[in-house]
């Protein structure tokens, strides 16, 4: 929460939000005005829609049905534009930047929470090694022979650009100051980009 740098009159916009954890998260600080949790699929914001019924207090959260890549929002709508694991999965990142650069006001803020790239060499060969073989064997066993979505996830987080690549991208959609935090060593990160 610390890197969205929050304020109590602030309009937040979660993309890619799923079951909605992030949006919660946020919306418990009772910080921001108002959450404003999106995804493409509506079936996970049912599953979301139905998790804040059981949550108590904080900032008010709307679940909306909305493609990343092509925000239904007007320009400098939002102070804070968030993502967790989601900016990998989508086929544009490029729309995607230009879109929370658009909805944001000036200052604003995108943060991206995702996997990443592990700078120390010996790490991230371990990584690759557990990410390649072992979570794909557990994940099949968990899932009774769904192979194919861990390898994705494999593939999916190896072809991601590392760090300074996002940040460059980041930059070349229009955002200042970007900056990233190292997680895990690097095995996730928080990219911070300035409107």
């Amino acid at each position: 929460m610390e890197a969205a740098s929050l304020s109590s009159e602030a309009r937040v916009l979660d993309l890619c939000a799923g079951t909605g954890d992030l949006a919660f998260a946020i919306a418990g600080t009772g910080m921001p005005a108002e959450v404003v949790a999106t995804d493409f699929s509506p079936e996970m914001l049912s599953v979301a829609q139905q998790k804040s019924e059981r949550k108590p207090g904080g900032s008010k959260v709307t679940f909306l049905t909305a493609d990343a890549q092509e925000l239904p929002f007007p320009d400098a709508s939002f102070d804070v534009v968030t993502v967790a694991f989601g900016v990998r999965n989508l086929p544009d990142r490029a729309a995607n930047f230009a879109e929370a650069h658009r909805v944001l006001v000036p200052g604003g803020r995108y943060v991206i929470l995702e996997f990443s790239t592990p700078p120390n060499l010996l790490w991230r060969k371990m990584y690759y090694i557990y990410l390649g073989s072992v979570i794909p064997l557990l994940g099949s066993v968990l899932t009774r022979g769904d192979k194919a979505s861990f390898d994705y996830l494999n593939a999916s987080i190896r072809l991601f650009p590392n760090q300074s690549a996002l940040a460059l991208e980041l930059k070349e959609a229009g955002f200042s100051e970007v900056r990233w935090q190292n997680l895990t060593g690097g095995i996730v990160s928080i990219h911070t980009a300035i409107r």
